[in-house]
C-alpha cells in the first residue's frame, strides 16, 4: 500500500509544484504541465509491452527494480539542472510505473485468501487515492517551505524504505506459480468495457486538476499558502476513492 501511495504521489507531484518548477528553471507552465501529461501517455503505452517482456520474471525481483527505478530517477529529478533532464527522469519513472501497477495487484492479492481479495484490493486503490488526498497536498506544502526538489527527493528516500521491505520479506516465485496468477472466467468484452471506461474517468480526471492549483491562484484569488489545502479538498472530491 505504502509503495503505491508513493509511486501515486510521484505521478501527480507536478500538479501542486507548476509554478515553482516553472519559475525556477524558466520554463512555461504549459511545458511543466507536461510533466503530468507525458507521464500519463507514457504509463498508458508502455504498461502492457513491460508486462509481456517480464511476465516470467519473479515478482519480487520486478518489484525491487521497479523501486531501484523509482528511487534513481526522483534522485535525478530533484537534482535535474534543466527542464529537458527532468522530462527524462518523469518519464522513467512513468516506466516504473507503468509495470508497477500491472505486478502489484496479483502479487498483493496472491498473499491473501480468496475470500478477503476484494478488501485487498479496496485497500490498494484507497493507498492510490490517498496520494491525491494527502501525498500531493503534503508535497505541495512542503515545496513552498523549501523548493521543489524537497518533496521529490523524499519521494526517493521512502522509496528505498518499501524497496529494502519487499526485498526482504516479499516472497521469491514465479509468476505463474502465484494464486492470483489467473482469472477463473475471463470475460474480454467486460474487460475491454472495464478499461474503456477507466481511460475516460481518468482523462476527465486528470484534465481538470492538472492546473488546479494555477486556476486557484490566477482565477480564484487564493494565496500559494493556502492552494495547497485548497488543491487537496477540490481533488478528493473529484477523484472519488
Amino acid at each position: 500500500m505504502l509503495a503505491a501511495l508513493t509511486f501515486n504521489t510521484a505521478e501527480n507531484l507536478p500538479v501542486g509544484l507548476l509554478k515553482l518548477i516553472s519559475e525556477d528553471l524558466r520554463v512555461s507552465l504549459s511545458a511543466i504541465g507536461l510533466l503530468v501529461t507525458g507521464y500519463g501517455v507514457t504509463v498508458a503505452i508502455a504498461s502492457v509491452p513491460i508486462a509481456h517482456v517480464v511476465r516470467a520474471v519473479p515478482r519480487r525481483h520486478v518489484l525491487t527494480g521497479l523501486l531501484t527505478a523509482l528511487v534513481m530517477s526522483s534522485l535525478v529529478a530533484a537534482l535535474a539542472p534543466s527542464y529537458w533532464l527532468l522530462l527524462v527522469a518523469r518519464l522513467l519513472t512513468a516506466l516504473a510505473q507503468a509495470l508497477f501497477w500491472a505486478v502489484m495487484g496479483p502479487v498483493a492479492v496472491g498473499l491473501f485468501a480468496p475470500k478477503i481479495r476484494g478488501r485487498v484490493i479496496g485497500a490498494l486503490s484507497v493507498a492510490g487515492s490517498l496520494a491525491l488526498v494527502f501525498g500531493v497536498p503534503a508535497g505541495t506544502w512542503l515545496g513552498q517551505q523549501s523548493s521543489w526538489q524537497v518533496p521529490i527527493a523524499m519521494l526517493a528516500a521512502l522509496g528505498l524504505v518499501y524497496l529494502v521491505t519487499i526485498a526482504v520479506l516479499l516472497p521469491t516465485s514465479r509468476p505463474e506459480e502465484e494464486p492470483a496468477a489467473y482469472a477463473t472466467s475471463p470475460d474480454a468484452w467486460r474487460f475491454g468495457t472495464v478499461l474503456a471506461a477507466g481511460a475516460l474517468s481518468a482523462t476527465g480526471a486528470f484534465t481538470g486538476y492538472t492546473y488546479i492549483v494555477t486556476f486557484l491562484g490566477d482565477v480564484s484569488g487564493f494565496s500559494p499558502t493556502r492552494s495547497a489545502p485548497c488543491s487537496w479538498f477540490s481533488v478528493s472530491r473529484a477523484w472519488p476513492g
